[in-house]
């Protein structure tokens, strides 16, 4: 699939309660991390669109942001549902701003594992990693009506719609960054985000 046929999209729309502030705002090296996610966003996809509910003005300056369509904080489903709602492309790879080291291959190898349906996740050895995905703008009825039925666990939506799960082996890959410790531990373990 070609990376101008994807749109990327960063979900920068959760409440970051455990973070004490906005999570894709939080710097390392003197960057915030949604930039570390872009940068590594930028050469899988065409153009990046940034889910976020507050502090629009910050992520704006670079990128299109697309707030929830009902601003409850209701969790990630409803930021896809609203990107994918104004997607220019037929298809939608989605990553948190809080896992900087996300596979850099995550679009090609999620797209290779498609396997004739519309979506796709990651998983690695331990557990599944559900915010990973590529989502075809098909989904959007379904995605709707999920919502609109009060549901909004992500995991069982994916399993509903047949979604495929594609294995990573580089399980340190989807670390996520949660809380101030987590942050202080990233910075001590990867010094050069570069690489």
């Amino acid at each position: 699939m070609d990376r101008n046929s994807i749109t990327g999209v960063i979900l920068a729309g959760g409440r970051s309660s455990r973070m004490g502030e906005d999570k894709g705002l939080v710097e390392i090296n003197g960057r915030p991390l949604f930039e570390l996610i872009a940068e590594r966003l930028c050469p899988q996809v065409g153009e990046i669109l940034i889910s976020c509910n507050q502090n629009s003005e910050r992520y704006g300056k670079d990128f299109q942001t697309v707030p929830d369509i009902e601003q409850d904080f209701s969790g990630p489903l409803a930021g896809m549902l609203a990107a994918l709602s104004v997607s220019k492309t037929e298809w939608v790879l989605f990553v948190p701003c809080d896992v900087p080291a996300f596979p850099a291959g995550l679009s090609k190898s999620l797209s290779a594992g498609l396997s004739g349906q519309k979506a796709a996740y990651a998983r690695d050895t331990e557990r599944e990693h559900p915010t990973l995905c590529l989502l075809n703008r098909s989904l959007i009825p379904a995605l709707t009506a999920y919502l609109e039925n009060g549901d909004r666990k992500l995991m069982i939506f994916l399993h509903n719609i047949g979604a495929k799960s594609v294995l990573f082996s580089e399980s340190l890959a989807f670390s996520n960054l949660n809380t101030p410790e987590d942050v202080a531990l990233w910075k001590t373990r990867n010094q050069d985000l570069s690489r």
